[in-house]
């Protein structure tokens, strides 16, 4: 998809992008500022989209939110990994399940988008009941051939009415920022998870370097698919707000924010000075990506954030159960 801003500055951006149109999805304000516009060429037509930020808590979100089915179109094949090196994948699933065995060896897990399956895939069946939530018709369908239709289901989470207490971990792997309601999503996970259940998230951080310093160009901004922007700071005030307390918060660091990075200033080049100029320039600046990608990290937060949050007593919440 091509992409180009064309709002050089809040006057423009609030003239183009006009009143915003829906409700904070973390703290239901409708006192927000625009920050950023990109129109993407998509299906038919170029669309503006703007992100609007809360003035109450924070949260920046995008408008307008397409629907599962307005977006379909705008998810090339390789989105779903048919284009991503094998390497970058298992290292990856390597980080996630390591994570994972940080708090939990076993029990009963499900992976909310879980896309293709490959973390679910990754993840030792011996020890863990396996099941996986895709709405997407091109990964589900993947998912279910390697897992069975019986662990993967094609629906949406709260749509899919699963029983209360089924599940000891569910997973957020890059499916969160997709999600116009986070809160009703939280909450349904927390009607879902035993006492004492977890739920771990990794998205884009927006309170990143790279996402301060790439803007538009920021690999992670993947418009219009993201629907929410988080910061540490609001996607801990949307798990305190639904019944969980955090564990652990952290910066992902390493392959994962060097494949950002680099993707990042390529997306600027090419911008600013074409395909073939701007791969010229990237390659003239590659040798100093490590390095870029170390300094950025200590400095000013990776480009995704990892969260284990564990599900709080209903009495401590303030929920019925």
């Amino acid at each position: 998809m091509k992409t180009h801003r064309y709002a050089n500055s809040l006057e423009e951006m609030s003239a183009s992008c006009g009143a915003q149109r829906l409700a904070c999805a973390l703290c239901g304000s409708t006192d927000a500022q625009p920050v950023l516009e990109k129109r993407i060429t998509g299906p038919g037509a170029a669309l503006p989209f703007c992100l609007w930020r809360c003035a109450a808590c924070g949260l920046v979100r995008t408008e307008p939110q397409l629907t599962l089915q307005e977006l379909e179109p705008y998810y090339a094949e390789e989105y779903w990994g048919g284009a991503t090196d094998p390497n970058w994948i298992r290292r990856d699933q390597r980080y996630r399940t390591g994570f994972l065995r940080r708090f939990r060896s076993e029990g009963s897990v499900l992976d909310v988008g879980c896309g293709l399956g490959f973390f679910l895939r990754a993840i030792d069946p011996k020890r863990w009941d396996r099941y996986g939530i895709e709405p997407m018709p091109v990964p589900y369908r993947e998912a279910a051939r390697s897992l069975g239709t019986d662990r993967i289901l094609n629906t949406e989470l709260i749509a899919a009415g699963l029983p209360a207490r089924r599940f000891d971990v569910i997973t957020f792997w890059d499916s969160l920022e997709h999600l116009p309601n986070p809160r009703a999503i939280l909450q349904e996970a927390r009607r879902l998870l035993r006492p004492g259940g977890i739920i771990l998230i990794g998205l884009p951080n927006f309170g990143s370097y790279q996402a301060r310093h790439f803007g538009e160009d920021w690999f992670a901004l993947s418009l219009p698919h993201h629907l929410c922007h988080y910061t540490r700071e609001t996607l801990t005030r949307l798990v305190d707000h639904c019944g969980f307390r955090v564990r652990v918060m952290e910066d992902r660091s390493g392959p994962e924010n060097y494949h950002a990075l680099k993707h990042s200033l390529l997306n600027r080049l090419t911008r600013l000075h074409g395909p073939r100029g701007g791969r010229a320039l990237y390659y003239a600046a590659k040798p100093f990506l490590h390095p870029w990608e170390w300094i950025s990290t200590r400095w000013g937060g990776g480009s995704s954030l990892q969260v284990c949050a564990e599900r709080v007593a209903a009495e401590a919440a303030g929920f019925a159960n």
